[in-house]
């Protein structure tokens, strides 16, 4: 899923297990057990399917129905094998994943020498809680002088993170995906400082609303 994942049994001892046979996933599929496991990275395919210890992925389908022209031409795609130690819960998958879907963008510029290296820092970073993502930064859609920040749980538990600004805000507050604002358990900034300490539960999407 988009903000969170599924954890799906390795057999089919049902029918409802057998006509599972392909399921739909994003940017990664993961095998572990216990000290260990395996994820299969890739930019661009959702289909996936596990049997026991083999993985797969579907490349193409090309149904003739609605689309009859679906999945023809060429395809460019990039897929990658991601091991590690520790369960899922325990892993980076979900960083890598990310790493792997939106790589880094390398532009050249000229920094003048005046600007520090505290003006290098990114406009806004996640520490405290690793369990955490920060997935998206973008303008307000009914006022361009605000930021939307959003965050959410990617494993399944309760975090409490810290969010730093490097842009000066008069305000901040809770909003839903709507970004109208909302209750909830309260976002408690730090004194003297541009860091919020924000609570999750599991696998909760939190979006924040930053006025300049």
């Amino acid at each position: 899923t988009q903000f969170g994942v599924v954890q799906r049994p390795t057999h089919r001892n049902t029918t409802w297990d057998m006509a599972k046979f392909e399921v739909c996933g994003h940017k990664f599929a993961d095998l572990s057990e216990f000290g260990y496991g395996v994820a299969l990275l890739n930019d661009c395919k959702y289909g996936f399917s596990t049997l026991g210890n083999s993985m797969s992925m579907s490349l193409l389908r090309a149904p003739k129905a609605p689309d009859e022209h679906s999945d023809m031409g060429h395809h460019s795609f990039r897929y990658a094998i991601y091991p590690h130690t520790g369960t899922f819960s325990e892993s980076n998958v979900v960083q890598e994943a990310y790493q792997f879907n939106v790589p880094l963008l390398e532009l050249p510029i000229t920094i003048p020498p005046q600007i520090s290296s505290l003006h290098k820092r990114p406009f806004f970073s996640v520490s405290g809680a690793r369990n955490v993502v920060l997935d998206t930064v973008k303008r307000a859609e009914d006022d361009k002088t605000s930021y939307i920040v959003r965050l959410y749980e990617a494993y399944g538990g309760h975090a409490r993170a810290l969010l730093t600004s490097r842009l000066p805000f008069s305000s901040v507050c809770k909003v839903n995906l709507l970004e109208e604002p909302m209750d909830g358990p309260g976002i408690e900034r730090l004194d003297h400082s541009t860091a919020l300490k924000v609570p999750f539960k599991p696998f909760e999407v939190v979006s924040l609303l930053f006025t300049l």
